[in-house]
């Protein structure tokens, strides 16, 4: 096992889903173990200098940061670990200076050692914190011994030469070794940052081969498919004309509404991938009263077909709202064909206009079977079919909805749907006053 797999032993799986985290916790768990082995030399130097309570301390030491990187295999905040990595060294650290002399004590110098390792280690923030602890705890000795107060030597006073050589260096060292340990780890980052870099970039060139791939067959659609589809639909007309039996005359009318249907379709998928590309349009003020008019006289023929009147209300007030004729018209066309689709013979069509201080509203009610409403949240999603089918046997792509969505959008305009008392459905759009 080597050293990578051992450290990505001790760590959570839940450290793994984040990039920043994961680094710290490895840089946690290789300080942590690091620490460990290199407070086992002070054990001894306690043992060599007669320091009984700095055997106890050190052993604190070696024990604790063994047992952190344990814990990381936990659910624990990362937070209370790094404050725990911190917390074992600063008691170690103020307790021996107390009992070995103070201000006056090798160990003395190991209190800066408290917020540097809380910066490699945790962050600038709990660096910040530590700084704050070591300084006062330093300012305190200061007063002790400005004060007259003698503070214990407990180690033999007659090895004190022996005792700062070897005791005061170790700072170097543990700071040196736990800086290295973080910079080995910023270069174990930066590694998986470039090869996240390289993966991205790959990603990205497979995705643009599927975008093109896309607009290959949305080409295919529109100059293999439109034209086939248009002829088909003008020889269905043609035989219709023609005195033929009723029954190949209902043929014929079949293949006529397959026809139309999938130039429906065609249309659809077409205008879908021409709005994702689309940036701004220019609006203008644009009149109500008379796209509607248009929209709904072009409906007259399928709504009789189907004894659907279509009545429009507050038409005789001149609403100007900055839109887009081209889709403005496309908007109506779809809410309006939804209605015809699933109303039944008899059952009227409304197109309702208002007008607040500074918005335009249309509202379109039918009286068919409505949205259930465990469905409304499939409305102007791409290809979400409602499980109430059209009265009139017609095809439905489920592209009309989310086209018109898209269209309102680039409108800097909105839609929505509101459910009406009784039966059947309203569709609501909302532009900006000219």
């Amino acid at each position: 096992m080597n050293i990578g797999r051992l450290v990505d032993w001790f760590i959570h799986k839940k450290y793994f889903e984040n990039a920043t985290e994961l680094r710290k916790a490895r840089l946690l768990v290789r300080a942590s173990l690091l620490t460990s082995i290199f407070s086992t030399s002070y054990v001894a130097l306690s043992v060599f200098f007669e320091y009984e309570r700095g055997i106890y301390f050190t052993l604190f030491n070696v024990v604790g940061y063994f047992a952190l990187p344990f814990l990381c295999k936990t659910k624990i905040p990362f937070r209370i670990l790094g404050f725990t990595y911190n917390a074992i060294g600063s008691i170690t650290v103020i307790v021996l200076t107390w009992f070995s002399g103070g201000m006056w004590s090798a160990i003395y110098p190991w209190i800066i050692a408290i917020p540097l390792l809380a910066l490699l280690i945790i962050g600038k923030t709990a660096a910040l914190y530590w700084t704050i602890f070591s300084l006062l705890w330093m300012w305190a000795f200061g007063i002790i011994e400005l004060n007259g107060i003698s503070l214990p030597v407990e180690y033999n006073p007659a090895m004190r030469s022996m005792w700062y050589l070897s005791i005061v260096p170790g700072l170097l060292l543990i700071i040196m070794v736990v800086s290295f340990t973080f910079e080995n780890s910023m270069q174990t980052a930066m590694r998986d940052v470039e090869q996240q870099k390289v993966t991205i970039e790959k990603q990205s060139i497979e995705l643009a081969k599927l975008i093109e791939d896309k607009d290959h067959i949305i080409e295919i659609l529109a100059h293999d498919l439109k034209n086939p589809l248009a002829n088909i639909g003008v020889l269905a007309n043609l035989l219709e004309r023609e005195t033929i039996e009723p029954d190949s005359k209902n043929i014929v009318e079949m293949i006529a509404n397959a026809s139309a249907n999938a130039q429906v379709l065609v249309k659809q998928v077409l205008e879908m991938a021409t709005t994702n590309s689309v940036g701004s349009v220019l609006l203008k003020a644009t009149n109500f009263q008379s796209v509607i008019n248009e929209v709904v006289q072009s409906f007259r023929f399928t709504a009789e077909n189907k004894g659907i009147p279509i009545k429009t209300v507050d038409l005789n007030k001149s609403c100007e709202a900055l839109a887009n004729l081209t889709y403005l018209k496309l908007v109506l066309e779809n809410l309006i064909s939804n209605a015809i689709k699933f109303s039944t013979s008899g059952k009227e069509i409304h197109v309702l206009v208002s007008e607040t201080d500074q918005q335009v509203q249309i509202r379109v009610r039918d009286h068919g079977p409505g949205v259930p409403a465990a469905e409304e949240a499939k409305l102007f999603k791409k290809f979400s079919k409602l499980s109430v089918a059209p009265t009139g046997g017609e095809s439905s792509s489920g592209l009309g909805l989310s086209l018109v969505k898209r269209y309102m959008e680039i409108m800097k305009g909105s839609v929505w749907f509101e459910r009406p008392e009784g039966s059947g459905s309203i569709f609501a759009i909302e532009l900006t006053k000219a």
